[in-house]
């Protein structure tokens, strides 16, 4: 039994089609379905019912994967035992990260991260908060840099700090006379609700973002915007709503990774828009911690909490 087998089966159980299961482990379906055959021959067991709701575990199949999850459980404490004893503990730290967080947090981490741990190699897998949800619940990575809330109940985390999102749209735009200033803020104001009969740019539905600026609409009773553009990129929608195109909403922080030709108003919201996101370290459900690992929650804690 190893990690591999287990997310093989795993994967199975979840799409219930090893098609699906196949496409998602980036493997071929024969090869997968050759693999579930010979683990079903070797332990002499019928591990999934093949029927019209699909791949279904069988009773035997729900034990042998709680047992399996139970042994990988030990193994990884063990390692992470194993690697508190050792100081000069030489292995891998494998990190999930949306593309706008890593670009701006780890690159002021790992400095100080690599004094303590100058042995450790560093591997780094970007993708969405969707893809790094199912990172975490297969471990396959030893934490992730996230945005809550969760979707899905596969991870613990700690809170590293909250971050307000600001509106953004063009200059010279008919909602300028909507915004009010408050004494020692960046940006000013402004009263989402106004941005009713506006046309929105937007992420996709499963980035966290999005999700995010939904929240926004609905605590403003936007609950059909006018959606003129989806994009995946943050920075495609903040140029469109500078050129006057619509109005988009970002987090505060990814302001400094893009450069704005004309210089688009952006506007914080009150509090009961929940306008905000808080980015967190998380790490797969009820895992003992390497020291390794607990050094760069520590270090991320000193950079961001202080």
């Amino acid at each position: 039994m190893n990690q591999k087998e287990v997310k093989y089966i795993l994967t199975i159980a979840e799409e219930k089609s090893i098609t699906k299961a196949a496409e998602k482990l980036q493997v071929s379906q024969p090869a997968l379905s050759l693999f579930l055959l010979r683990l079903e021959n070797s332990l002499d067991v019928k591990l999934f019912n093949r029927n019209n709701m699909g791949m279904q575990l069988t009773y035997q199949g729900e034990c042998y994967l709680k047992m399996a999850q139970k042994t990988m459980k030990l193994y990884r404490d063990f390692q992470a035992e194993i690697c508190d004893i050792n100081s000069n503990y030489v292995g891998r730290l494998k990190i999930g990260t949306s593309a706008h967080i890593g670009s701006y947090v780890l690159p002021e981490v790992f400095p100080y991260y690599q004094k303590s741990f100058p042995n450790m190699e560093i591997s780094i897998i970007e993708g969405s908060s969707e893809k790094l949800e199912s990172l975490l619940s297969h471990c396959d990575v030893d934490i992730a840099l996230i945005h809550l809330p969760l979707k899905h109940d596969v991870a613990d985390y700690e809170i590293i700090s909250k971050e307000k999102y600001v509106v953004a749209f063009s200059q010279n735009h008919p909602l300028e006379k909507y915004m009010y200033y408050k004494n020692g803020e960046k940006f000013p104001y402004i009263n989402p609700e106004h941005l009713a009969d506006e046309k929105f740019i937007l992420s996709f539905p499963y980035q966290r973002v999005r999700q995010v600026s939904d929240q926004i609409l609905n605590k403003a009773n936007i609950t059909r915007p006018d959606i003129l553009l989806t994009t995946s990129s943050v920075q495609t929608a903040l140029r469109f709503a500078e050129m006057g195109m619509g109005v988009t909403f970002l987090p505060e922080s990814y302001l400094k990774l893009f450069r704005c030709s004309e210089s688009p108003n952006l506007c914080y919201m009150e509090p009961e828009y929940e306008a905000y996101w808080q980015f967190a370290l998380a790490y797969p459900k009820k895992t003992t911690l390497t020291g390794p690992t607990k050094a760069f929650i520590e270090i991320t804690k000193d950079i961001y909490v202080g």
